[in-house]
């Protein structure tokens, strides 16, 4: 891992420097564990074959599936857990790429600091799979008729790995791309990527949900101009026991 580069990288993001440690600590674990170099795995396949033992599925919780990493999580919420330390190997594989093409997601824009919370990166991703969770108990939430395609698990295509894939009652693929907090204008390119991967496989008709807690105006107008695209918003409460 290329470990000075990668600090300097994560520094033009929205984190605080105790997450920042926190990421590149995670990193050196998973190397570790694993008995790999992230680069060298990197070359040779862009950390695909690793991002794919990092999956546990709602499904895979409820039937208490044992850690499928070999990652030392042994008690807890063994999802959110799998879930945090695959975001943290797509953190870097963008890194990566940012050395490649130019900087890739790496800038926050003027104005939308406020809209992210770095301070606990850990509740991101856990409400980012509780938001999946949620939806995938009961997909007709988000539309009427709407049904699991996915078996329960979320798909990998090229572009990466579909949060959840469903179908329409008339046949229509529907990809679902989820974000905790307010979604930025990455996420449309990157719900179109998926939703071209599912197109080229499967053929027929796609259609698209981008689902956060609210969305940037640049999101906002592109949805506009693409009507396969349909913004949602989540809201959520408290209950106290």
């Amino acid at each position: 891992m290329q470990t000075a580069r990668y600090t300097t990288w994560l520094d033009t993001q929205p984190v605080n420097e105790n997450t920042r440690d926190m990421r590149v600590r995670a990193l050196a674990r998973v190397e570790q564990a694993y008995g790999i170099d992230l680069d060298q795995a990197y070359d040779g396949d862009r950390l695909t074959s690793l991002l794919e033992t990092f999956l546990y599925s709602t499904q895979d919780a409820a039937q208490g599936q044992p850690n499928p990493t070999r990652m030392n999580i042994h008690r807890g919420d063994i999802r959110t857990q799998v879930a945090w330390y695959r975001t943290q190997v797509n953190s870097y594989r963008k890194f990566r790429e940012s050395l490649e093409n130019g900087p890739v997601s790496a800038l926050v824009e003027e104005g939308d600091a406020a809209d992210s919370d770095p301070d606990d990166e850990a509740l991101t991703f856990g409400l980012e799979a509780d938001l999946e969770a949620a939806l995938r108990r009961d997909l007709g939430q988000l539309e009427s008729g709407l049904t699991l395609a996915d078996g329960g698990r979320q798909r990998k295509v090229a572009s990466g790995f579909i949060d959840i894939l469903g179908r329409a009652e008339d046949g229509t693929w529907v990809v679902v791309e989820l974000k905790a907090g307010s979604t930025r204008p990455e996420a449309v390119a990157q719900v179109l990527g998926y939703m071209a991967d599912i197109a080229e496989a499967e053929g027929g008709a796609v259609r698209g949900y981008l689902v956060g807690s609210d969305h940037h105006p640049r999101v906002q107008a592109a949805a506009r101009i693409v009507p396969t695209l349909a913004l949602r918003r989540y809201a959520y409460r408290f209950t106290f026991a």
